[in-house]
């Protein structure tokens, strides 16, 4: 069996750092083993976007709603990287999440609500579906095989 410390005890004992020094560059150490995966990337970024509050887009924007974020926390645990490879998350003014596709071969786009989703893809256009991460990392890898 293999014993782990954790890394701001080592820090402690190599560094002559404060406290608040030390647990800054181990957090930042932390942060980078997980650099590689995009599924802990996309969860900070939904981290961040769930701190948003009124008025983040300097109008009226609503602040992203905990179930919406719930939701999708609930598809990253169930999903791979490849599953979201090519996406990126963004808010939108409604309080809700916005998933983008970065593809050359295909416009598509997810919005993400509290009780629902809705998709598009260039030739198909899908509203008000019941969320269910299931369904949704179903729908997601299917757009990703259109855009391979």
């Amino acid at each position: 069996m293999t014993a782990t410390i954790p890394i701001d005890s080592i820090l402690g004992m190599l560094l002559p750092l404060s406290y608040d020094n030390k647990k800054w560059l181990a957090d930042r150490l932390y942060e980078n083993i997980h650099a590689d995966s995009k599924t802990e990337r996309m969860k900070a970024r939904l981290g961040e976007l769930s701190k948003l509050s009124q008025g983040w887009d300097g109008n009226n924007a609503q602040p992203v709603s905990t179930r919406v974020c719930n939701n999708m926390q609930a598809v990253l645990l169930c999903c791979q990287d490849n599953d979201i490879e090519q996406w990126t998350l963004f808010p939108d003014i409604n309080g809700n999440l916005y998933l983008d596709l970065k593809s050359d071969d295909v416009d598509a786009g997810i919005i993400l609500s509290d009780k629902s989703f809705s998709y598009f893809t260039d030739d198909k256009d899908e509203k008000d579906i019941p969320f269910s991460p299931d369904i949704l990392l179903q729908v997601l890898r299917s757009i990703n095989k259109i855009a391979a």
